[in-house]
């Protein structure tokens, strides 16, 4: 029950903020990124306003040709691991295209960790066929 005591003394620390201050708390905190996650969401970002992807038609992430190669079988599951894919991919460059949120964020970090980690997965499975 150690967490329930945890919980009840942040909330006793934390009751009286105001409307304002809860706001805040809500929000995403700038901090630097790796070089690698920054060029990352830069080039993604890119590619999503240049109309190169499209994080509503993930069938635009495929490199051209190389999908088709795949038998049905790993095309259907391609498809499905897409939905996750374009699901956090869509959420990656929102944060940063948004001007609500900043450039540089640990959070925006922990998702782009996460997508590589998905990414990864999907490529051990059928190959280098995203074109990010």
């Amino acid at each position: 029950m150690k967490h329930m005591a945890d919980f009840s003394s942040l909330y006793e620390q934390h009751k009286d903020l105001t409307p304002e201050e809860q706001k805040r708390a809500g929000q995403a905190i700038a901090g630097a990124m790796g070089d690698a996650q920054t060029a990352f969401v830069k080039e993604v970002s890119r590619m999503v306003q240049a109309g190169e992807i499209n994080v509503y038609k993930p069938e635009t992430f495929y490199k051209p040709g190389v999908y088709e190669k795949l038998n049905a079988a790993d095309r259907g599951q391609a498809d499905l691991a897409m939905i996750n894919i374009a699901d956090l991919l869509r959420h990656v460059t929102d944060f940063y295209i948004s001007k609500k949120t900043p450039d540089a964020s640990p959070h925006l970090e922990q998702m782009i960790e996460s997508l590589w980690q998905m990414k990864d997965r999907f490529e051990q499975k059928h190959g280098k066929i995203l074109k990010f």
